[in-house]
């Protein structure tokens, strides 16, 4: 550390691009407590830290679980350096001042549900928006994975209505999310009817979709409804995963399911049926 700040001092004063550059690289070496240590340095040499700066030590600071240093990183950035009303005004307008955009956020939101603190995302949600910072699709679907990891349908549900109510529109990731907790806890009928309703929503599926459906299907014995998804499939140039196809028509056989065998076989029949690389 201490050749890095004799050389940086070499150069002359060096400007917070060069420190940002510096910080990332410890940080992102596992070397964190360099990266804040540079971050003294820059303070001591009155050098303006740049939402890069803070929004990379923060990142950190989430990753090594520490919440609420993170947490304190931010209102110090907040109280000390200030804020930007909104990240689409011009920076000229707010010059000196610094931006939190929803990265930082989104970064803070994923942090506080891993460490079980999911009561204290809805005040950073309503700073959020004090802030001029509107939660966008990303900030949403970071809730949304959290609530999804704990199983609790209930909240990722809620976050999904909440997004239309704000007209921020839920992507496929969003619903893809929610369909692998869904089928995680077996619930193969509210996963099927999810699937059937995301065009209705606005939200076309993709391969990352059908391939959950399908999976999911297959493990609760659905088989009629996952030969109708792997027909789809099929038709949309979309393929199953090698293994699960395998294993779904080992358990046709198995269960005597001859009539649906033979429909799936007419489907694969259609072209190159699974990605080798899956």
């Amino acid at each position: 550390m201490k050749e890095v700040l004799s050389s940086i001092d070499k150069y002359g004063k060096p400007e917070a691009f060069t420190y940002n550059i510096l910080i990332n690289g410890y940080s992102q070496s596992g070397c964190f407590d360099d990266a804040l240590k540079l971050f003294d340095e820059m303070i001591k040499k009155k050098v303006k830290p740049t939402g890069v700066t803070f929004g990379t030590l923060i990142h950190g600071l989430c990753k090594n679980f520490k919440v609420k240093e993170a947490l304190k990183m931010k209102h110090d950035m907040l109280k000390v350096y200030g804020v930007c009303p909104t990240v689409h005004l011009k920076e000229e307008a707010y010059e000196g001042k610094i931006k939190v955009d929803s990265a930082i956020y989104s970064t803070l939101i994923s942090s506080l549900i891993k460490a079980g603190r999911s009561d204290e995302v809805s005040g950073i949600l309503e700073e959020m928006r004090e802030k001029g910072c509107e939660p966008d699709t990303v900030s949403y679907n970071v809730l949304i994975n959290g609530f999804c990891v704990e199983n609790d349908l209930e909240s990722a549900y809620r976050v999904l209505d909440e997004m239309v109510e704000k007209c921020v529109k839920p992507d496929v990731i969003s619903y893809n999310m929610i369909l692998s907790a869904v089928f995680r806890i077996k619930n193969w009928k509210e996963g099927a009817y999810l699937f059937e309703d995301m065009p209705r929503r606005g939200c076309v599926p993709d391969i990352l979709s059908y391939r959950i459906v399908f999976d999911g299907l297959c493990e609760g014995s659905q088989f009629e409804e996952a030969a109708v998804v792997l027909d789809e499939m099929m038709f949309k140039g979309y393929k199953p995963r090698r293994d699960r196809l395998e294993i779904f028509l080992q358990r046709l056989c198995e269960s005597g399911k001859l009539e649906i065998l033979g429909k799936v076989i007419s489907s694969l029949s259609k072209g190159n049926a699974v990605d080798a690389d899956c």
